[in-house]
């Protein structure tokens, strides 16, 4: 390299429209707006956020890559399906991931940041009340991701959406029947305590506490789909045979 070259900085990248596209699509599979084996294509895609298809394969690809979704035999992507294993291995992970940015936002979460989570939790329950069950997954996710971006750890968080990125789906398993025993609500009422107190330990354990018992409404939505013989949902349609490739011609 040219003695002339050293020192100058990195040029940033623009964010591009793929980029945006794939940022979509993960908060939908994070929030938990895809069923678990729903499958998407090119098209599905490029239709739902009105842009053209090379920007929507190149946000496919990326979510293939990341492993947010896989490929089937025919490349198709859908969203990956789980196993009783993998949600063992992901409720140890999260709970050390997760908690560890519960640790490290506790004392930075300011009054206004506080004030905009509480408001948040009203919004969910709600959103609980009137049964809007959708509704109340997107707020959860905004709810627990707030907390854990006021870590200041943006590596810790990214790591986090990949846990998320696997378990979003199966919350259309668990909900409705799991919103109507209230436990998630009772758990968000013991993690805004442990803000208001800054107590990052406390906070670390309310939040394991809500990780471990979604966890186990997981496993038994499973352990029921395995029984049952019914098929995966398909996102993108009966006209949209094909995988990530498809030019939806």
């Amino acid at each position: 390299m040219s003695d002339a070259l050293r020192g100058l900085r990195p040029v940033e990248r623009p964010e591009t429209l793929a980029d945006r596209a794939r940022q979509e699509v993960r908060a939908a599979v994070m929030a938990g707006r895809f069923e678990p084996g729903a499958r998407l294509t090119v098209r599905s895609v490029s239709q739902a956020l009105g842009i053209s298809l090379t920007p929507a394969r190149e946000a496919l690809y990326g979510l293939v890559a990341e492993g947010a979704l896989e490929t089937g035999p025919t490349g198709s992507a859908s969203i990956p399906v789980l196993t009783e294993t993998r949600v063992q291995e992901l409720l140890v992970i999260r709970c050390a991931l997760e908690g560890a940015a519960a640790r490290a936002a506790a004392g930075r979460i300011t009054g206004a940041a506080r004030d905009e989570l509480r408001a948040c939790d009203a919004a969910l329950r709600a959103a609980h009340r009137a049964g809007a069950f959708k509704e109340v997954m997107a707020l959860n996710w905004r709810f627990h991701f707030a907390i854990y971006e006021a870590s200041a750890m943006p590596n810790l968080v990214r790591m986090i959406e990949g846990c998320w990125l696997s378990t979003g789906a199966y919350l259309n398993v668990i909900y409705p029947e799991y919103g109507q025993t209230d436990r998630g609500l009772a758990n968000h009422a013991a993690i805004l305590a442990a803000i208001e107190a800054r107590e990052g330990e406390r906070l670390a354990a309310a939040i394991r506490t809500d990780i471990e018992m979604a966890s186990r409404a997981l496993l038994a939505a499973i352990a029921g789909r395995t029984e049952d013989a019914g098929g995966p949902d398909d996102a993108g349609g009966p006209d949209d045979a094909g995988g990530p490739d498809d030019a939806g011609a």
